[in-house]
């Protein structure tokens, strides 16, 4: 059933969107991409749909985009949380790992690295060769620890912890070129130059919301937030100015 209703989503989704982002490539669906936030249990990347519950991974062909056909299944593990597409890899977060899935064949999605860490709910996004996590305690994720993390994963086989940040409660994240956005919560986004990867230095705080997750696209950033959606604008490189809130 949980599967049935992920689909569903997505492909109100697809039917909804007429412009979708991978990463900050602005790449349209008719390329076969697309992009949800940190948070998503749904992506679409090679013409495919990769659909997550708790425990496996669904493949779906989109070549006929009205009638998606499934290609495989893949049993991942426990407590599957979230999966992320970034170039021909898939990055799925789970309670206590980050997987590595490579889909270079899209039908079917090969398990080709995984990170362990401290027991806590994990978003994960991905730019060139470093992934970034976020995990945070006093949740039903039973973690114990809050904090952004920085894994090399230039060996993509045995990905290596480089930077622990702490943080107060932070959700959702998103990366736009050189900027790393971080949904802290009540603790507000967090904006980071991420020029040094493996550095991240804190630019910015906005605290006009509580903030679970974003999706940051050509010309705008969208900023799930409690009670509603706020859109902020690219100003400049160092700047955003909220356009508007959308309310529940």
């Amino acid at each position: 059933m949980k599967r049935l209703i992920y689909l569903l989503a997505a492909a109100a989704f697809l039917g909804a969107c007429n412009k979708s982002t991978n990463g900050d490539t602005g790449q349209g669906f008719d390329g076969g991409s697309g992009q949800g936030g940190s948070l998503a249990r749904f992506t679409i990347a090679e013409n495919h749909l990769y659909v997550v519950d708790d425990m496996k991974l669904y493949s779906y062909s989109l070549a006929n985009a009205a009638q998606p056909q499934i290609k495989s299944t893949a049993n991942i593990g426990e407590d599957i949380e979230t999966i992320y597409a970034y170039g021909d890899k898939l990055f799925i977060g789970s309670r206590n790992a980050m997987y590595i899935y490579s889909i270079s064949d899209a039908a079917n999605p090969e398990r080709i690295g995984q990170a362990s860490h401290v027991r806590a709910c994990d978003p994960v996004v991905a730019k060139d060769n470093y992934a970034y996590v976020t995990i945070r305690s006093g949740n039903t994720c039973g973690g114990t620890v809050s904090a952004l993390m920085v894994y090399d994963i230039t060996q993509i086989m045995s990905p290596r912890l480089e930077r622990t940040i702490n943080l107060n409660s932070p959700y959702g994240l998103g990366v736009k070129g050189n900027r790393l956005y971080v949904c802290n919560g009540a603790a507000g986004l967090n904006v980071y130059d991420i020029t040094s990867p493996t550095d991240p230095k804190l630019l910015k705080e906005f605290h006009d919301d509580i903030y679970y997750d974003v999706i940051p696209t050509n010309d705008l950033l969208i900023a799930m937030v409690q009670g509603g959606t706020s859109l902020y604008q690219y100003e400049s490189a160092q700047e955003l100015v909220r356009a508007a809130k959308i309310s529940n």
